[in-house]
């Protein structure tokens, strides 16, 4: 395989990343049509949309070269974080051509839409279109960005994106029918949602954007004060429906698909959701217990705020029932932390290290004490319930559970001890405010808005935020390939 092919096929398929990208920057202006006093706004989409589009045109000629071209171990890799660094900025230039966001804010804003997690330095939450576009970035960066577009032509040319972003179940053996499956699901748990809080009393415009965030576990909201400033009826029922939605985004869509199809027996034996399961029963009341002990919340407010603290939390959403997070107090904003490291299942829109590789580096331990502790002539199996199926445990699969969490843990604290040294603020303020950008939640406790102008702690949080979504892995390996190729190493 040349080597010159096979970076033609990765220009080649960025192009028509590029034209998907487009797409995305002009779909705001959908919305003109509901509120066209905010025309002025247009071309601030249309420029970087068309541009988009026009570049990627030309880039997919590249492609008729290609036709028996595969990319190199790894290489799907460097084309995967390309796809993420050209989306990330060519979707930043509208909030840019603002004037009122600098590079800086705009880049962030964008990777947090597109990394799920709602973090924002955002101000302007009148304008309809921009509102809307964050949500845009949300949907699409959830589920959609590799996986619906990679798929439509990954069979054709042996790609492996959908491996590199980090996922590895598939529904249907095609991934192009699997991806198709996979969508339909996200969007029709959406579109639930949207009718949901709808007849809770949202407006149409409220209840999409909320929906979106929802089932992303995006975060983002059309109010700049979140989701307890949306005008509706009930409010209790919007945190029920938000629940729900919010547990639906954090589930392995594989999981969804069993239940959809009358496997809902196999899906109750899976790891991840006897997991979840798990923890509700043992963090609910812990959440609970620290914020009556530690707060002057008391009763069912404190149950109510802690419950819903701990499942938007561990759905790595960021939603929020409550005017300021710091009310519920430090052992409560402790536990967040501890929550937001495991994040959601594997094979869904959440973020963290996944529930998947905490319980296999759990199960891990587990069998290593036992058979420490057992007859050292028997032999115990090491199965686990995956996705309706009992697959065996290897000693390497342990191993990279337990890596990747050590990996992500170091990460973590470094970074915060960053954010630290750039704002001046107290280290537990820093980790909390940074294991929500690692983990894809977005709960913040304030630091984000408070360092708005401070360009050092905005692009460390960027570079967590963009490092959680792709799981850091893909990332070393797309360097690690560069270098190679650099050195004209061909086979690793």
């Amino acid at each position: 395989m040349k080597k010159s092919n096979s970076y033609k096929l990765i220009f080649g398929a960025l192009g028509i990343f590029l034209m998907f990208i487009g797409v995305t920057c002009m779909l705001p202006l959908v919305l003109l049509f509901f509120y066209p006093e905010e025309s002025q706004y247009w071309m601030n989409f249309f420029i970087p949309g068309i541009a988009s589009i026009v570049v990627g045109s030309a880039l997919t000629f590249l492609l008729k070269s290609c036709k028996n071209t595969r990319l190199g171990k790894h290489q799907d890799s460097i084309l995967l974080v390309l796809i993420w660094l050209l989306a990330v900025n060519i979707c930043a230039i509208p909030f840019l051509l603002r004037s009122d966001m600098n590079f800086s804010q705009s880049v962030f804003e964008t990777t947090s839409g597109f990394s799920t997690i709602g973090l924002t330095v955002y101000q302007d939450f009148d304008c309809h279109l921009y509102v809307f576009y964050r949500s845009i970035l949300t949907l699409v960066g959830g589920v959609g960005l590799v996986l619906v577009i990679t798929s439509a032509f990954s069979d054709r040319y042996h790609l492996n994106l959908y491996v590199a972003e980090g996922h590895s179940d598939k529904p249907l053996p095609n991934l192009r029918k699997s991806a198709i499956v996979i969508l339909g699901i996200y969007l029709g748990i959406i579109v639930v949602g949207v009718i949901a809080y709808v007849l809770a009393g949202m407006s149409w415009f409220d209840a999409i954007v909320h929906s979106i965030s929802a089932v992303a576990t995006g975060g983002f909201s059309s109010k700049s004060g979140g989701l307890i400033e949306v005008p509706c009826n009930n409010f209790l029922a919007v945190e029920i429906i938000s629940i729900v939605l919010m547990i639906l985004g954090a589930t392995n869509f594989l999981t969804h698909f069993l239940i959809l199809t009358g496997k809902g027996k196999k899906a109750l034996k899976d790891c991840e959701l006897r997991f979840f399961l798990a923890a509700v029963v043992i963090f609910v009341p812990l959440f609970f217990v620290a914020t009556l002990v530690d707060s002057t919340i008391t009763g069912y407010s404190a149950f109510k705020y802690s419950a819903f603290t701990f499942l938007s939390a561990i759905t790595t959403t960021g939603f929020s029932n409550i005017a300021n997070i710091r009310d519920l107090g430090e052992a409560t904003m402790f536990l967040i932390i501890f929550i937001n490291v495991i994040g959601g299942g594997a094979g869904s829109t959440a973020g963290g290290v996944k529930q998947y590789r905490v319980a296999v580096a759990a199960k891990s331990f587990y069998w290593g004490t036992r058979a420490r502790l057992g007859n050292p002539r028997m032999v115990y199996p090491r199965f686990i319930y995956r996705c309706g199926e009992e697959i065996e445990i290897g000693p390497n699969e342990s191993i990279e559970a337990f890596g990747y969490i050590i990996l992500y843990l170091l990460l973590m604290f470094f970074g915060s001890f960053l954010v630290t040294v750039f704002s001046k603020m107290p280290f537990s303020d820093c980790l909390f405010e940074f294991s929500n950008a690692i983990s894809s939640t977005g709960l913040s406790n304030g630091l984000t808005a408070a360092c708005r102008n401070n360009p050092g702690v905005l692009w460390t949080m960027t570079a967590a935020m963009f490092a959680g979504r792709l799981e850091i892995l893909a990332i070393y390996f797309a360097l690690y390939r560069i270098i190679r190729d650099i050195l004209g190493k061909d086979t690793l």
